[in-house]
């Protein structure tokens, strides 16, 4: 008898204690940021982080055998782009064909397999003095329904008004099959960035409706994490293929890249003129051919920099990590792009509303 008591007295003091850590306030201690304790099963954010990432989460106890964890108590920047990210692998073909191979040789790239990079966007232009189209930049797929590029990409110049259509699902401009071509109804350029400046270079392009979701025509995922943990980029584009003249591509290019540190980019550009502030490392990346004559050239200009994703849960997918956005000639001083992962808030704000609360 006083054995069962003592059982029950001991449930009952666990239960109590359960009850107690659970709703209570914590500190994430990687990040410093407010959290609640919640069940692993009640926290999606960290559950993701635990079953796609494999990242061990910080506990506040356990009820049982289940894991009570420090639940973020505000949004952190980049987890709605992970959990999409996710959700958009659900269209991955197998492994074997899903067309990813580092090159090793845009100036100096090779043609793009035809599902290799199905986030792959071109934005289209109307001539104000013909019906003629022009494609002009390049964009990437980040959503069902939106386009990431850069903010120089959006506005009207003396020739053309602003981005009027998107192509999605080819590689040859001229291909019909797999295309889709779908009108263009919002514009939505960076607020920090001014026209002419080379810094906040990054906007976004809402389509009239969602894409048909196929192995040619998927989002691509973001990077999120400040630091770029690898030491090559892919560019990809139909820009011009000479570093003199400019004879652009119909067929889609790719090319690896060298991520080029800050110091040996900034003395590169230290007597720019239009860099008043510099290169920026925080909004801004680098990249170039080395002694290789590889770059991203006239044409290329809002498509990405990207680079495998590593994670098995997100097989044949590629992390934006960078926005082409200016250079010096085609070859010779490093390209510079806008860095993504500084912009993620930003992005996810507009994209995902109903997830930004």
């Amino acid at each position: 008898m006083l054995k069962f008591l003592f059982i029950i007295t001991v449930i009952s003091l666990q239960n109590i204690y359960t009850q107690e850590i659970i709703g209570n306030s914590c500190t994430h201690e990687s990040s410093n940021s407010p959290g609640l304790c919640k069940l692993l099963t009640q926290c999606k954010e960290i559950r993701d982080q635990v079953v796609f990432f494999h990242k061990l989460p910080q506990t506040c106890g356990f009820e049982g055998t289940q894991a009570i964890v420090c639940c973020p108590k505000t949004r952190r920047p980049g987890s709605i782009s992970e959990s999409k990210c996710l959700e958009y692998v659900s269209y991955t073909q197998e492994k074997e064909i899903c067309g990813h191979k580092i090159v090793k040789r845009i100036v100096g790239g090779d043609r793009a397999g035809s599902a290799e990079f199905p986030h792959m966007a071109l934005l289209g232009y109307q001539s104000k003095n013909s019906d003629n189209l022009r494609w002009l930049c390049g964009g990437s797929l980040i959503s069902e329904q939106h386009v990431l590029t850069t903010a120089h990409c959006l506005f009207t110049s003396s020739q053309f008004d602003g981005p009027k259509l998107v192509l999605l699902g080819v590689t040859n401009i001229n291909d019909p099959n797999h295309r889709q071509e779908i009108k263009v109804v919002e514009k939505v350029a960076h607020p920090d960035y001014k026209r002419g400046s080379v810094y906040n270079d990054i906007g976004l392009v809402k389509l009239e409706k969602p894409v048909e979701m196929t192995s040619y025509v998927r989002p691509a995922c973001l990077y999120t994490d400040s630091v770029i943990h690898v030491t090559d980029g892919i560019a990809t584009g139909w820009g011009s293929t000479e570093s003199v003249g400019r004879s652009k591509s119909e067929n889609l290019l790719k090319v690896t890249l060298k991520i080029i540190d800050h110091q040996t980019c900034s003395d590169s550009y230290k007597n720019a003129t239009n860099l008043d502030k510099g290169i920026v490392n925080d909004i801004q990346v680098c990249t170039g051919g080395g002694n290789e004559r590889k770059d991203t050239c006239q044409g290329d200009t809002g498509g990405p920099i990207q680079i495998y994703h590593s994670s098995d849960a997100t097989l044949c997918t590629y992390d934006v990590v960078g926005l082409i956005s200016f250079g010096r000639a085609c070859v010779g001083a490093p390209s510079v792009n806008t860095r993504v992962s500084y912009y993620i808030k930003w992005i996810e704000d507009i994209v995902w509303p109903d997830n930004s609360q």
